[in-house]
């Protein structure tokens, strides 16, 4: 799979995502899986918008994005908004060895991990299950941040 990079980030595309991930990660395409039914509530025209030129984006039904990775020649920045959308992924069948968190901003009864990271009951629950399978799930903003290891929030 040519998947480079897969990200959990609310906000999607934004100015940390075109600044310094994709001319960091040298990526063709930006690959967003969407809850099923979810896909059609994005506004693809206003993300193609935000990103530049040069990439391709592509905006899939989440059980469709498995596929298209294993048969893509792409070189693909994975980003979705939510953990369960990833963890959807990965039962679909997704082979993944790290995952970055972006952002997932506050929430109510949600516990502070990093500046724009957040996480509540379910989404503990998710990253552990993730963890669990041996996948590497850290946290920083942009490619030259401190890396956080979210395994130690989850004790």
């Amino acid at each position: 799979m040519p998947i480079i990079f897969a990200r959990v980030d609310d906000r999607l595309i934004h100015g940390q995502i075109v600044q310094a991930w994709l001319p960091e990660l040298n990526v063709d395409e930006v690959v967003i899986p969407c809850a099923k039914g979810r896909a059609s509530s994005l506004n693809e025209m206003l993300l193609r918008l935000s990103l530049p030129y040069e990439y391709a984006l592509t905006i899939l039904d989440s059980h469709k994005a498995v596929q298209y990775a294993r048969n893509s020649k792409k070189r693909i920045f994975l980003l979705m908004s939510t953990l369960q959308e990833m963890a959807d992924l990965i039962e679909d069948g997704l082979q993944i060895k790290s995952i970055n968190i972006g952002g997932m901003h506050f929430k109510e009864n949600a516990q502070k991990l990093a500046e724009n990271v957040f996480l509540d009951k379910q989404d503990k629950h998710l990253l552990k299950i993730i963890d669990g399978l041996g996948i590497r799930i850290e946290t920083r903003a942009v490619p030259n941040a401190t890396s956080i290891t979210v395994t130690e929030a989850l004790q």
